[in-house]
């Protein structure tokens, strides 16, 4: 009850014998049920707990936002809400993605930083194996960057429905470019991150630093800046480390405004 009525479901069994998962923890709004077949899991389990009311929020939120984009795309068919709000309305589909991904890793990485007492190497190292590429970050990144490039795209077929093109290749040049163009900066932003944090931190953070600037860039890039921030500081732990992280991520604003210039200077030709 002093704990924001937390209700927490343990499925403790440490001597049957079983192998593979050490222990497995979902969130859920105020509920938190782990399952801890190892002794040596526990402390890690207990972590997820203990960031169970936080973590059941933030994935709550990624959760709600496919429902909340359906009703707003019925809106719009439905001439409740104007067609420019259509572009963003189908954006909180991978967005929903890309947030809990980020969430996920997130909570994953205090586990193993906190609880397992790992050092900052060996808590990426140990990340690597829940990522499908090679390199801790490349998942959200891609994810990231995908989500951007449909951002731009979406916006530009709106644009060109309101002011149609001169001819088809005139469409299909401004689209390509506005999709291409995000793509190609995030990738050179993503690289630069990375060696700036390397040289800060000692490892290479750029990806994932560039993939929370995104959830909070698409709709506004103060707002990039600020998930940026609220990330680094729930991982790193240290407002100051944080600080850092993100006014180096500053350089991930050109990766969204830019693209805007660009298709939207070459539009009225």
């Amino acid at each position: 009850m002093r704990r924001f009525l937390r209700l927490v479901c343990i499925f403790e069994a440490p001597k049957t014998g079983l192998k593979g998962l050490g222990g497995m923890t979902s969130y859920g709004i105020f509920f938190t049920p782990a399952a801890i077949w190892h002794p040596e899991a526990y402390r890690h389990e207990m972590q997820h707990v203990k960031d169970g009311v936080v973590a059941s929020l933030l994935i709550s939120v990624g959760a709600a936002a496919g429902p909340l984009a359906a009703l707003v795309l019925k809106g719009v068919r439905n001439g409740v809400y104007p067609p420019d709000v259509a572009p963003l309305a189908i954006m909180l589909f991978p967005w929903a993605i890309l947030w809990v991904l980020l969430v996920w890793l997130l909570f994953e990485f205090r586990a193993y930083r906190y609880a397992d007492g790992l050092s900052f190497r060996e808590t990426l190292q140990k990340l690597t194996l829940y990522t499908a590429e090679k390199k801790f970050g490349n998942t959200v990144f891609q994810v990231a960057v995908a989500t951007l490039a449909a951002y731009w795209g979406l916006n530009v077929v709106n644009a060109l429905l309101k002011s149609p093109p001169a001819s088809f290749y005139h469409f299909v040049v401004v689209l390509a470019a506005s999709m291409a163009t995000p793509v190609v900066l995030a990738v050179v932003v993503g690289w630069a991150l990375d060696v700036f944090t390397r040289r800060l931190f000692g490892e290479t953070l750029g990806k994932f630093l560039f993939a929370t600037f995104v959830t909070g860039a698409i709709f506004h890039p103060l707002l990039g800046v600020l998930t940026s921030f609220l990330f680094s500081w729930a991982m790193f732990g240290r407002a100051s480390d944080a600080a850092a992280a993100t006014a180096i991520v500053a350089l991930s604003l050109f990766a969204v405004m830019l693209p805007g210039l660009v298709w939207t200077s070459v539009l009225p030709l």
